[in-house]
């Protein structure tokens, strides 16, 4: 067993371990490592392509984790990808950069975690991005590229998409506003001026590799993080133990810290594997209990979505020639991207919208909700999420009522496409719906103490428990009769589609259609959550591990009620206050 000892160990080479090793490597006297399991693609071009995202789910790039059977989804089991290469899931996500609402963030702080409040977290967000709002109009000077890109035919779709949703009562906003209620056309993390994805791996992480003070391990898996009791209840963090490409084992000492930034699955999963987390679990497993706490692993969030597919007419363009894999749609493809447009150049998810609990502006869609919260009881139904405490289901519950009650708080976001993706037929168009802030609360936990399983997505039950609180269903079955009562009838957007057959008039018939067609977003949060040990925490607000001193986690894993919409730009910002709070300390 050889050693190599550094300053600051960093275990994962993912979206946020990649903007701490940049930031923190900017001081010279400080040696970083960053060790990452996947490999380093950064000039792969099925990775740069913009377009060629949907492949890279269940390619090499991907854990390819999958949940236990969901009990309100007809026990279907799901996938639950996330990216296994250098950059993580900012290699292989669908790049929409959708900066979240300020209650969001300010629902973070009001749990007791000091210096967490929109203000400040939005400072250190805009130090990741540079927005490309137009040609020689930029916003922020960060590593992060963004731009709205055009992938559909004439760029028709997304303006009906905005003006449709302006006769409805919500005006196009600016998603980097804190406060947005409307629709709005894409930000991507994709260069405008290589036209190729910007990422962790690209955009911060390849301008600092010729830094003495930095290195980085790809094809090694951390397989423990190295604890010493220094109390009954406190350990302090060696280092990590590591498996490399070869098969050989080999130590890495931390002389001052070792940052777990291994997202929201693999880092509760090392946690467990080095002693922190359940007792019972561990000793049934047959591992030493270093830091006893229940809560690792627990809390786990995701964003649950569904989708409404409108027929558009026959005489309309849309992209599912290009879905459908059509020769001259792909040739023509090819010939736009070379130009910067085309759907390869993009996600094709042309425009979002974060809109209000339906009809919350009218009497009688206040007095809906008012009824249906009076049926629920909101807490009571969090509390039966295995470990929820009292405390932190009164906070949550607060959090909902309030967004629900408020006609400029966003319950869903709806992104939109012109196409049926799944290669129909004809002519279509898609309204995803994704629920806002789900209280439905699941868990990750190994299932076997073997560090063979670290390489693969084996040895671990998934468990996200979709639709397993009732407000949930209620939420998004109205979100699916909105879009189809409201907004495919909405003008100009109705008069580009064919007549439709009604299909949720009735409310159960829509909770009917979620319960069949219900999907997880790639959104994982929660599962070493941010806030106070009693309240069922996993760090504190200076994200160190509760009994371990000299242990941080700065991924995913820390948000302990999920934001809104896509989470690459929560990671990022919150990637970035990490680093800060690590600088002050170090």
């Amino acid at each position: 067993m050889t050693s190599d000892t550094y300053d600051i160990v960093i275990i994962g080479g993912g979206t946020a371990a990649l903007v701490l090793a940049t930031r923190l490597s900017e001081d010279a006297r400080v040696q970083v490592v960053v060790i990452e399991c996947g490999e380093d693609r950064k000039d792969d071009p099925q990775i740069l392509t913009p377009g060629l995202w949907p492949l890279l789910s269940g390619s090499p790039s991907d854990w390819a984790f999958r949940t236990v059977p969901q009990k309100e989804l007809g026990n279907k089991e799901l996938q639950f990808p996330q990216g296994r290469v250098l950059g993580g899931s900012s290699a292989i996500n669908s790049f929409l950069f959708t900066p979240t609402s300020r209650a969001s963030i300010d629902a973070w702080a009001k749990l007791g975690n000091k210096g967490w409040g929109f203000e400040t977290f939005n400072e250190a967000l805009k130090k990741a991005y540079t927005f490309h709002r137009s040609p020689g109009n930029t916003v922020g000077n960060g590593p992060i590229q963004l731009a709205v890109h055009k992938s559909e035919p004439e760029n028709t779709w997304s303006k009906a998409w905005i003006d449709s949703l302006d006769t409805l009562g919500f005006p196009s906003s600016d998603p980097f506003s804190g406060t947005v209620c409307g629709p709005f056309e894409n930000p991507e993390s994709v260069d405008p001026k290589r036209k190729q994805r910007s990422f962790s791996a690209n955009a911060y992480l390849e301008p600092a590799l010729n830094r003495a003070n930095l290195t980085v391990l790809t094809n090694s898996t951390v397989t423990r993080i190295l604890l010493k009791k220094t109390g009954p209840e406190d350990v302090i963090a060696d280092g990590v133990q590591i498996t490399t490409s070869d098969g050989l084992s080999r130590a890495i000492t931390a002389r001052k810290e070792v940052i777990l930034a291994a997202g929201a699955i693999n880092s509760p999963r090392l946690l467990e594997l080095s002693g922190i987390g359940d007792a019972d679990l561990l000793q049934r497993l047959g591992i030493e209990v270093m830091v006893e706490n229940p809560h690792v692993g627990e809390n786990l969030q995701n964003h649950v979505y569904t989708g409404v597919v409108f027929d558009a007419r026959d005489d309309e363009k849309t992209l599912d020639p290009y879905f459908r894999q059509e020769p001259n749609a792909g040739k023509a493809a090819a010939e736009a991207y070379a130009h910067g447009t085309g759907p390869l150049g993009s996600s094709s998810i042309v425009a979002s919208a974060q809109l209000p609990f339906p009809g919350i502006q009218t009497d009688k869609g206040q007095q809906d909700l008012d009824q249906l919260l009076q049926s629920l009881d909101i807490e009571a139904d969090l509390q039966r999420s295995p470990r929820t405490s009292a405390s932190f289901a009164a906070a949550n519950a607060s959090v909902i009522r309030s967004i629900l009650s408020s006609p400029t708080e966003a319950s869903a976001n709806y992104v939109f496409g012109p196409s049926a993706l799944d290669g129909s037929p004809g002519n279509h168009i898609t309204v995803a719906v994704m629920l806002s802030h789900p209280l439905s609360k699941g868990s990750v936990h190994i299932t076997s103490a073997s560090p063979e399983y670290l390489t693969g997505n084996g040895g671990l039950e998934i468990d996200p428990r979709y639709l397993s609180h009732p407000l949930d269903l209620e939420v998004l079955a109205r979100h699916v009769q909105f879009t189809e009562q409201a907004i495919g009838r909405a003008e100009p957007l109705a008069r580009r589609l064919k007549p439709r057959t009604e299909l949720f008039g009735d409310l159960e018939q829509a909770k009917q259609y979620v319960r069949l067609t219900a999907e997880g977003s790639h959104h994982y949060t929660g599962t070493c959550a941010m806030m106070s040990r009693d309240m069922g925490g996993v760090v504190d607000d200076e994200l160190r591990v509760y009994g371990c001193a000299n242990l941080r986690i700065c991924d995913a894993s820390i948000i302990p009620i999920a934001s809104r919409a896509n989470t690459q730009a929560v990671v990022y910002g919150i990637a970035e206050m990490g680093a800060q709070i690590v600088k002050r300390n170090i």
